[in-house]
């Protein structure tokens, strides 16, 4: 018998046939984020893309996109997507300062990775720390 893949949101097993008939953004979040645990790429943006459309402040959507677009290894549309993350972050929708300053710190790690060959966040970390 095979196993049976799930993906952790929030602390329950998502299987994105349990979300057959999204309607919201968080809907579309959750079974996209499901897709990409399973590496079904095409279907997890499609989601992802649709959960934006839905909530445009939706930074978990366009962060996680970015992640979909790396692991395919579109580096341009996966910087788009984390800039996007990072826009968001900085006119702070919705998050906490903590929450934007590590989520802020990741997109540009990421950024960076996918732009410079290295996370390359010294700067940004050690002027945090003096």
């Amino acid at each position: 018998m095979a196993k049976k893949e799930i993906f952790k949101v929030s602390s329950k097993e998502v299987d994105p046939a349990e979300i057959a008939n999204p309607t919201t953004a968080q809907d579309f979040f959750r079974r996209g984020m499901a897709y990409y645990a399973r590496k079904q790429y095409d279907q997890a943006i499609s989601d992802l893309k649709k959960a934006n459309s839905l909530d445009a402040a939706m930074v978990d959507a366009y962060y996680s996109l970015g992640m979909v677009y790396k692991a395919l290894g579109n580096k341009e549309e996966s910087v788009k997507a984390f800039q996007q993350a990072l826009d968001l972050i900085t006119s702070s929708q919705g998050k906490t300062r903590v929450t934007n300053d590590m989520l802020r710190r990741l997109a540009l790690g990421h950024i960076n990775e996918q732009t410079q060959g290295d996370w390359n966040l010294e700067k940004e970390i050690w002027q945090h720390i003096e």
